[in-house]
C-alpha cells in the first residue's frame, strides 16, 4: 500500500513537470514568434519610407524638369520678339557668339556678371506659377542663351535650369539638396528683311524656325 502511494506521488510530481516543461516551451514559441512580427513589421515600415522617399524624388525631378522647359519656353518667346520688345538681359547686345568653349559651360556664366552672364535670365514668376496656387519654386527656373549668326537670322543656343522646390544651393552655386534640371534648344529664328535699318535684320521680329532639344547630362554646376 505504502509503496503504491510512492509510486503515485512520483507519478504525479513527473506530470506536474511534464507541464511546467510544456509551459515553457510555449513561452519561448511565443516569444520567437513576437519577434519575428516585430522585425516583419519594422521591415516593412522600413520599405514603405524608402517607397515614400523614393516617389518624393522623382516628384522634384519632374517638377526641375518642368521648370526648365519653361525657362526654354520663355527665353524662345522672347527671342521671336523684336529686339526693342524683350527684356533687357536677351537683347541681341547681350549675346555672346557661342564658340569653343562654350559659354554655358562657365560657372562664371551662371553665378557671375558680364560676358555670357550678361544673358542670364530669372523667369518672373508670373510665368510659372499660377494664380489660382500659392505654390512656388524655391529659386525661379533661368536661361542663358548664346547666338550664332547664319543667313536671315540667327541660331539661339539656349540653356535653361530648372530646380524643384526643395532645391538649395552653397556659396559656390553647387547643389546641396534638391534636384536641378538642365535642358537646352538650339533654336533657328527667321526674320523679316523688311526692317529699318535694312542692315540690322536681327533687330526684327521673326517666327520660330527650327528647334532642337536635348538634356545635358554634365552640367558645370552640379
Amino acid at each position: 500500500m505504502k509503496n503504491r502511494q510512492v509510486m503515485l506521488r512520483r507519478g504525479s510530481r513527473e506530470c506536474g513537470w511534464r507541464r511546467d516543461s510544456h509551459h515553457g516551451a510555449s513561452l519561448i514559441i511565443v516569444l520567437i514568434l513576437l519577434g519575428v512580427i516585430a522585425l516583419t513589421s519594422a521591415a516593412t515600415l522600413r520599405n514603405a519610407s524608402s517607397n515614400e522617399r523614393v516617389s518624393n524624388n522623382f516628384r522634384m525631378h519632374v517638377l526641375a524638369q518642368q521648370y526648365a522647359e519653361a525657362a526654354l519656353r520663355y527665353c524662345e518667346m522672347q527671342l521671336t520678339q523684336a529686339d526693342g520688345s524683350r527684356v533687357a538681359t536677351l537683347k541681341e547686345s547681350n549675346l555672346v557668339d557661342n564658340s569653343a568653349p562654350p559659354a554655358w559651360r562657365q560657372r562664371a556664366a551662371w553665378t557671375g556678371s558680364g560676358s555670357a552672364a550678361a544673358s542670364r535670365t530669372t523667369v518672373p514668376e508670373a510665368f510659372v506659377v499660377s494664380s489660382s496656387s500659392a505654390f512656388k519654386p524655391s529659386q525661379l527656373p533661368e536661361c542663358v542663351v548664346e547666338k550664332k549668326a547664319v543667313d536671315g537670322g540667327n541660331v539661339y543656343v539656349i540653356t535653361a535650369r530648372g530646380f524643384s522646390s526643395d532645391y538649395m544651393a552653397d556659396g559656390r552655386g553647387f547643389t546641396v539638396s534638391g534636384s536641378v534640371v538642365w535642358l537646352q534648344t538650339l533654336t533657328t529664328v527667321q526674320r523679316s528683311m523688311v526692317v529699318d535699318p535694312p542692315s540690322e535684320p536681327n533687330l526684327a521680329a521673326g517666327t520660330m524656325a527650327d528647334r532642337t532639344w536635348r538634356r545635358i547630362l554634365n552640367p558645370p554646376i552640379y
